[in-house]
């Protein structure tokens, strides 16, 4: 065996344990119930929030894969030089990206970090399809700044923890006449007029449905959504 043999047998067996030990290390230190795939609204609010109480422990973790990552790509490197014998060339060349790569993915993963201020801005973009109000840039900015306030970000994270399930055990006992007021594109709902029929039903209600707006036809459409609130208000005028 030649000495270039050698030495990409050496660069395996460093990198091989390395790399596993990175990637232990970043899935022991990677905060409880941040390892969900993202598929709904309701899933990112209720990861998000998790990572905010934990940047640190994130970052850390973060970074740790993104090495992990590195030390795979030249372990896969060395094995490919060594089974195809294309030399110590290529074992350095890949090396070398692949730990540059993994440096400037842990740079990156350190400094772009997930911040529930700025998620909160995303989430509110991704709320409001259709139609927005003309201010909808000042009131995002607005969000993002009350959440970085002392205490807002934990309260609002409070809010992603809670149940339905008391209040539709109630749905019932409600007398009163009620309206359903559903953007037809609201992105909490896989269905936003099934969700509007369904709760109408339960709650002997009627319902308007709001085109071209989201999670918040009151800002998105608001002639639409106050002259339906209106005319219902007008309807029940003395039964209420």
């Amino acid at each position: 065996m030649n000495n270039a043999a050698r030495t990409r047998q050496r660069v395996l067996a460093i990198f091989l344990p390395v790399t596993a030990v990175l990637y232990i290390s970043a899935e022991a230190l990677s905060p409880k119930g941040t390892d969900q795939v993202i598929t709904t609204t309701a899933t990112a609010l209720k990861v998000l929030p998790i990572a905010a109480r934990h940047p640190a422990q994130l970052y850390v973790a973060g970074s740790l894969a993104l090495l992990g990552l590195g030390g795979l790509a030249v372990s896969y490197a060395a094995i490919a030089a060594l089974v195809r014998n294309r030399g110590s060339a290529l074992a350095t060349v890949a090396a070398l990206i692949g730990g540059l790569g993994a440096f400037c993915g842990a740079i990156t993963n350190v400094l772009v970090y997930p911040n529930l201020a700025a998620a909160a801005a995303a989430a509110t973009a991704h709320l409001t399809p259709g139609r927005r109000p003309a201010d909808f840039g000042e009131y995002r900015d607005q969000v993002v700044a009350i959440l970085r306030r002392p205490g807002y970000a934990k309260a609002f994270s409070a809010t992603t923890r809670t149940s339905h399930d008391p209040a539709e055990a109630r749905l019932a006992d409600v007398t009163a006449p009620v309206l359903v007021v559903m953007g037809e594109q609201d992105p909490d709902f896989p269905d936003p007029r099934a969700e509007a029929d369904w709760i109408a039903r339960a709650l002997r209600g009627h319902v308007v449905m709001v085109s071209e707006a989201g999670h918040y036809p009151q800002s998105q459409r608001p002639g639409i959504t106050t002259g339906a609130v209106l005319r219902f208000l007008e309807s029940v005028q003395g039964r209420a």
